[in-house]
């Protein structure tokens, strides 16, 4: 009987032990998994993001909606560049407005563009970013941004801000500026923006 005692301490001991090793594998391999964790699509509607009075605001005037398109995660991109497997990755929204007439000052009509990216990973959307900032380093008025998202920068001609947050990216892109246009509707609008999402 002692044996018999004895041996089921043994085998009820060797069974803790197994588990909490067990458990300890399971806690190891889920905090591997989430080293690169998938941020899931946010409630987010990218298209409340930059509507046609926030375009209005910046253009100076009554505008329409010229373009509006989305991509799903896995389908290809329009363009080819070094991230375009990257971008493959992302789910997008673009929209692009026009105003309703032409500036008699410029001779130019307004036209404003959005872009809206989410990526599963952050590490992702920081690649993208970095591509397009070192791409563009170079142009007029190029300059980091330190009081929106958690990096961002500036073009001035054309009006352009290119804005990371988390594992998202939008731009907001003035095509072609009038008399009419307006740069702190324009910067007021990409805060508005980044404090969303």
């Amino acid at each position: 009987m002692e044996r018999t005692t004895t041996f089921l301490i043994l085998a009820i001991l060797v069974l803790k032990v197994y588990n909490n090793a067990h458990n300890r594998v399971s806690v190891a391999t889920d905090t591997v998994a989430n080293t690169k964790a998938v941020h899931p699509q946010s409630s987010i509607d990218p298209g409340s993001l930059f509507t046609l009075p926030d375009a209005e605001k910046i253009l100076g005037e009554e505008a329409h909606l010229i373009d509006s398109s989305s991509k799903n995660k896995g389908e290809a991109g329009k363009y080819i560049d070094s991230v375009s497997i990257t971008k493959k990755e992302a789910s997008d929204y673009r929209c692009g407005f026009m105003a309703n007439s032409k500036d008699e000052k410029t001779g130019k009509t307004g036209v404003v563009y959005f872009l809206f990216e989410q990526y599963p990973y952050v590490s992702s959307a920081k690649k993208v970013y970095s591509f397009y900032k070192s791409a563009n380093k170079n142009a007029t008025g190029f300059k980091e941004l330190h009081d929106i998202g958690d990096e961002a920068w500036f073009g001035s001609n054309p009006l352009f801000v290119y804005v990371r947050k988390g594992n998202k990216i939008f731009l907001i892109k003035v095509n072609k500026m009038t008399s009419k246009t307006s740069a702190t509707e324009f910067n007021l609008t990409a805060k508005k923006i980044a404090e969303a999402l």
